[in-house]
């Protein structure tokens, strides 16, 4: 599993059934089931959208190993809530279980459904069908940038990351503990220089709101 095939859209440049689908289609199905996530009053629906979602990549050839990756976050932040509901909500453990269960379907759910979008369409599919239904080109625009230098970041993460073990830095938990947070302010550092060598460029080649528009 290499970092291209969890964060990037590799897997929606292949060709299936999913991906031939008009990425203006699945971001309005998606966006729907969405609402009806999150409009919904018991566990079951989103559950079943969640499974539904899931299956979906399954059958498309998705190694469950890379879903998994992308759903370890969510899932763990929904965890969370669903054990502080049980023990601080309602006046029974049970009633306390049964709204867990709720949020942490609705949060599965929806994480699921764009999971499903991002691993079936892609990114240049999603900006053209957002200018399609009328988004701001300053967002998309926006939004292309942020897509861009995220896995630049990410690449630098793994970088500086990979030389601090080499070094031991990750030998016992105070030197952990030091090395995430090293590496941690260098990312931030990095984020920060490339926000202005990125501006500084785009200048240097004329770009202004006014033109761009």
């Amino acid at each position: 599993m290499t970092l291209n095939e969890v964060f990037s859209d590799y897997f929606a440049h292949k060709d299936n059934f999913l991906t031939r689908i008009d990425a203006r289609i699945k971001i309005a199905f998606v966006f729907g089931a969405i609402i009806i996530t999150l409009f919904a009053r018991a566990p079951y629906l989103p559950v079943i959208i969640t499974l539904l979602s899931l299956a979906s990549l399954l059958i498309i050839r998705i190694p469950p190993s890379v879903i998994l990756v992308r759903l370890l976050t969510p899932l763990s932040m929904a965890t969370v809530i669903l054990l502080l509901q049980i023990f601080f909500y309602g006046a029974a453990p049970l009633e306390g279980l049964f709204r867990g269960l709720l949020i942490m379907g609705k949060v599965m759910g929806c994480v699921s459904l764009i999971i499903f979008l991002s691993m079936t369409t892609p990114a240049n599919n999603l900006f053209s069908a957002g200018l399609w239904f009328g988004i701001s080109k300053t967002w998309i625009e926006i939004a292309m940038i942020t897509y861009r230098y995220v896995f630049v970041l990410i690449e630098s993460a793994i970088t500086i990351r990979d030389a601090q073990k080499v070094r031991l830095g990750y030998s016992n938990l105070s030197r952990s503990l030091r090395s995430l947070a090293e590496l941690t302010g260098s990312v931030f550092i990095k984020a920060y220089d490339q926000s202005v060598s990125t501006y500084e460029a785009m200048q240097s080649r004329g770009y202004s709101k006014d033109a761009y528009h």
